[in-house]
């Protein structure tokens, strides 16, 4: 039970771990057939992941509505909002428009779904607000660079900053737009690039450490 459970799964990983990471470095027609025929199973692998994941999502509410926590009528939405989306795409073959025509899915797509995106959205915008005031407040060097940033990125979008800018440092001979694509183009592109490498190290090492057995999350507590 233990080779069964522990490891012939670490073995399965290990074998096409080197493999798939062996086949992008080998210029061979063997490889890269074997990459397509890896990138099948990761479809079908993914598609069962999303049916799980619905599963779990579908009964995390049936629970709250079983105990009737705090706002378990929001859960009913979710299995409306499903069945509706769903007797829509089943209408109507899974086409937002036929012949230029607007489908069932079409119009709950664009009556239903992009509404209640953009009244998500605008909620957001006031957490997007505190937690940039909980940024901005300078209580170091570094924090004053960013409250600068801010400061110029959000001036530099609107008219009444430009006015401003204008009005105070014409002497300068520069505009506020060339500042903001300046600060857009070479210290948050830099700290972006660096963002990026730091996740992809972290993926790689990551990778290794689940090729080689030192990462088991994957197979569960026990």
């Amino acid at each position: 039970m233990n080779l069964i459970k522990k490891h012939i799964p670490l073995a399965i990983v290990f074998v096409f771990g080197i493999m798939t990471l062996a086949s992008y470095y080998v210029p061979h027609r063997k490889s890269e057939n074997y990459l397509e025929w890896i990138n099948i199973w990761e479809n079908i692998v993914a598609a069962f992941a999303l049916f799980l994941g619905a599963i779990s999502l579908f009964y995390a509410h049936y629970k709250k509505i079983e105990r009737k926590v705090d706002g378990w009528g929001y859960s009913l939405f979710v299995y409306f909002g499903f069945l509706v989306i769903m007797v829509a795409a089943i209408v109507s073959d899974g086409k937002i428009s036929d012949n230029g025509k607007i489908t069932f899915l079409g119009w709950s797509f664009n009556n239903i779904y992009n509404p209640l995106s953009a009244t998500m959205f605008s909620v957001l915008a006031f957490f997007i607000i505190s937690t940039a005031y909980r940024s901005f407040r300078i209580k170091s060097f570094p924090a004053f660079l960013l409250f600068i940033a801010g400061l110029v990125l959000m001036l530099g979008n609107i008219p009444l900053g430009e006015i401003i800018w204008d009005k105070l440092f014409a002497w300068t001979n520069t505009t506020i737009a060339d500042i903001k694509n300046w600060i857009i183009s070479v210290p948050s592109t830099a700290g972006k690039r660096g963002i990026m490498i730091g996740i992809a190290i972290g993926a790689a090492v990551t990778s290794l450490k689940i090729i080689f057995g030192i990462e088991r999350g994957y197979m569960g507590k026990d």
